[in-house]
């Protein structure tokens, strides 16, 4: 009973550690995480029919359905709470087949790793519902390739929480046909196509069909970490290209030797598995998984010219921009070898005492590596309130009779607000205001520009830069223009806001028309 206790506990330790200080009142804004009071439902864009490439499609629609009976504060909590603790929940169901100490040090290194901590810092919350349902699904498919008939909501609900965004719905088809084998995968499959026909779709109704700037391929290229250089960084699952979001431990000697020894937990897994026994089944199962994830996540690093090849020109091709999102196809084989391996080495052990010292340690030792996810990211991640303007900009841009779309000033894709205490996001007015907003979609990174693939966003850009740029934007069908005062270049705008038509001016933020004799 009291194992049956501390198993279903660890998940809910681990989450809590991470999440306690985003559980208080208000909202985690961080790089690509934008939760806004309520996602109006009726946004083209949020159904992927707006000009932007329909990467939010469908999580974009979940969260505005959602937010009809969940305000989005509380919705961004389950979300991030949910995910760990369904991660660890199913990792802790994935590896049943180990004991107990065992099942928990391949549990702790599911969710304690660099790939949880980065991409929750930047904010990628759809691939880390994803991540949570893959271990879900590794079992109900294993079931499949055992020769069962699973219940099928136990493989169609983990299917479907994968397909909350492209990359994520790829590495969940992926890993169901990987793991189900090719023999006994058509039923999956099939399904797997039908849980992401929404962003398919939406994706191939548009001009650009996936394709992106080739200049991305070295911008998002897999990062060397922990002093292994790339391969190591891959194998660790770390790597994230935006090296700001990178635990500071990973810079550390302690995560160079904890990597060393992680490897070799590793390989005696593996020749565990190798000579038979529980984890022989699953590895092979995962080990197709397992080589795809490490071809994407490297072949921008170590052949660019044919990643720069793929995104200019195959259909889709920019969704293996960010190669090292599809690492999260290697954790579950690393939690089964973790488990696998953890299990022999303590087995080699007769003295009681000294076995659960070994397995202790191989549950802590993550976390001891690895403090600063704790905690909201080491304080990267703390819930803030919008300020009470933004509201009253919401009520000026619902009740305003003008006719066209809503344009955010100055033009740049992320904001670094006083109010969100500097920290780096996407800019929240995107999705905060209820009318189909224009945002840029250029990125900058290091100096590098990759372009965007929105051609309205560039036809604002180049608005903006006209002799008269008001009547640009009107011919543009720009109606409504919202500025935040305190952004970096608000004070460029000067000229443009003098003839525009205020709406409603705060200290902070400040709506404006677009008169329509602007001709």
């Amino acid at each position: 009973m009291g194992r049956r206790l501390l198993g279903n506990a660890w998940p809910w330790v681990m989450a809590l550690l991470v999440c306690a200080p985003m559980l208080a009142s208000g909202y985690v804004l961080s790089y690509d995480m934008v939760f806004v009071p309520r996602l109006d439902i009726t946004r083209p864009d949020v159904w992927g029919l707006g000009s932007a490439t329909p990467r939010a499609v469908p999580s974009d629609a979940v969260v505005a359905v959602a937010n009809l009976v969940v305000p989005g504060w509380l919705l961004q909590k389950v979300v991030l709470v949910g995910s760990l603790v369904a991660a660890g929940a199913g990792a802790m169901r994935m590896l049943g087949r180990f004991g107990l100490g065992a099942q928990l040090a391949g549990t702790t290194w599911f969710v304690w790793n660099p790939y949880v901590a980065e991409r929750l810092v930047i904010g990628h919350w759809p691939l880390l519902v994803a991540y949570a349902a893959l271990p879900w699904l590794v079992v109900a498919c294993l079931e499949v390739r055992e020769g069962g008939t699973p219940r099928w909501w136990r493989w169609v609900v983990p299917l479907a929480a994968t397909a909350l965004s492209p990359a994520s719905g790829v590495i969940g088809a992926v890993l169901a046909v990987s793991v189900c084998g090719w023999r006994r995968c058509g039923r999956v499959a099939l399904v797997a196509v039908v849980v992401n026909l929404p962003w398919i779709v939406a994706g191939f109704a548009h001009a650009g069909a996936g394709r992106s700037d080739p200049a991305g391929v070295a911008v998002f290229a897999l990062q060397p970490e922990a002093g292994l250089g790339r391969l190591g960084a891959a194998l660790s699952l770390g790597g994230i290209w935006n090296v700001d979001v990178v635990p500071d431990s990973r810079d550390l000697v302690t995560a160079t030797l904890f990597c060393l020894v992680l490897w070799t937990v590793m390989a005696v897994g593996a020749v565990t598995a190798w000579r038979g026994g529980p984890a022989r089944e699953p590895v092979r199962a995962l080990v197709p998984a397992a080589v795809i994830a490490l071809a994407i996540a490297l072949v921008g690093a170590y052949v660019p010219a044919v990643l720069e090849w793929v995104v200019e020109v195959v259909p889709g091709g920019g969704l293996l921009r960010d190669g090292a999102r599809y690492l999260a196809l290697l954790a579950p084989l690393q939690a089964v070898l973790v488990a696998a391996g953890v299990a022999a080495l303590a087995g080699r052990v007769r003295d009681g005492f000294a076995r659960t010292s070994v397995l202790v340690v191989a549950v802590l030792l993550p976390i001891a590596v690895m403090p600063d996810l704790a905690w909201g990211a080491a304080g990267r991640l703390e819930a803030v309130s919008y300020p009470a303007e933004w509201d009253e900009a919401r009520a000026a841009i619902a009740d305003s009779d003008a006719e066209g779309d809503l344009v955010s000033l100055p033009f740049g894709a992320f904001r670094a607000p006083a109010w969100n205490d500097g920290r780096v996001v996407l800019d929240p007015a995107g999705r905060y205001f209820p009318r189909e907003t224009v945002v840029d979609d250029e990125l900058v990174v290091s100096g590098t520009v990759v372009g965007g693939e929105d051609a309205r966003a560039a036809a604002v850009r180049e608005a903006l830069a006209s002799d008269d740029p008001a009547a640009t934007l009107r011919a543009e069908g720009i109606g409504l223009v919202v500025v935040a005062l305190d952004a970096f270049g608000a004070d460029d705008l000067d000229e443009l806001q003098a003839e525009l038509e205020p709406l409603f001016t705060g200290e902070e933020i400040a709506v404006y028309e677009v008169p329509s004799d602007a001709r």
